[in-house]
């Protein structure tokens, strides 16, 4: 487990890794961040680098969380009693080949009431068979997410959409075109949307094109229906749009979280 990098610090505050390796599934996979640093870290001969296309366990998953899930049921201010864990950034937390990890996983989870995991997928049409049997309406401190980065994606929204949670989020990152006017169509039920911005794992030259404007329309979107809308990975000037920071997120508190407005509201 380890602390967000300060680019990211604010939409999370930790990251954690059940398990390393994935499987490209769509377009936005192309310069993922996972693959281009563990390649990199290969060809430049660093030992015990796991083959990115395979899924392994990382040693200690489920027991490097409890001191921080100590130290905030610890805490005396409420703004440092709850901490966000963003899971499987280098990975996904449903992939089939981690089956047999998972409940440990799940487990894990339930003895941190503390952290406030953030588990997005390109998959959430995998989600409802892997959910724990005491799953119910959802755990008070899972948010599910799933990414969208072109409109052909958009249905991942409406999957997810179907499955019972606390709180749900979309990810845009990255946005590869305009996802309106489609986009307003498919985002009642999300409590909290990141407007993605330009790949950030590839150079320059690889870079495919991103229009700011896409984003400013996500923005917008998210004023109009009330949605907590935090901004990433601009050009030059960090998680800036137009000059402004967006940086909102829902309380992680749970018992403060009564929903943002009755088109945002995860259940």
């Amino acid at each position: 487990m380890k602390e967000a990098s300060k680019k990211h610090r604010g939409q999370h505050d930790y990251t954690h890794n059940f398990w390393l390796g994935c499987h490209k599934v769509s377009e936005g996979c192309k310069h993922c961040y996972m693959f281009v640093t563990q390649t990199s870290r290969r060809k430049a001969g660093w030992k015990r680098v796991p083959d990115p296309n395979v899924v392994t366990l990382v040693k200690g998953a489920f027991k490097t969380p409890l001191p921080v899930q100590r130290k905030a049921q610890r805490a005396r201010r409420e703004d440092r009693r709850y901490k966000s864990v963003f899971a499987c950034s280098y990975s996904d937390f449903f992939l089939p080949e981690a089956d047999a990890w998972r409940d440990d996983a799940w487990a894990l989870i339930r003895r941190t009431p503390n952290l406030i995991w953030q588990i997005s997928t390109k998959r959430p049409e995998l989600i409802r068979d892997r959910l724990p049997a005491d799953w119910g309406n959802g755990y008070p401190n899972v948010w599910l997410g799933t990414s969208v980065e072109l409109k052909k994606h958009l249905s991942r929204l409406d999957t997810l959409r179907k499955i019972p949670c606390v709180l749900r989020w979309a990810d845009f990152a990255p946005t590869l075109e305009d996802l309106m006017p489609e986009l307003s169509e498919h985002i009642d039920g999300f409590g909290w949307v990141c407007g993605g911005g330009k790949e950030i794992a590839c150079s320059n030259k690889e870079r495919r094109p991103h229009d700011l404007q896409w984003t400013r329309n996500i923005r917008d979107l998210c004023a109009k229906k009330g949605i907590p809308f935090y901004s990433t990975a601009f050009c030059g000037d960090g998680s800036l749009l137009d000059g402004v920071a967006h940086n909102e997120i829902p309380p992680l508190n749970p018992s403060r979280r009564l929903g943002t407005s009755a088109e945002g509201k995860s259940q």
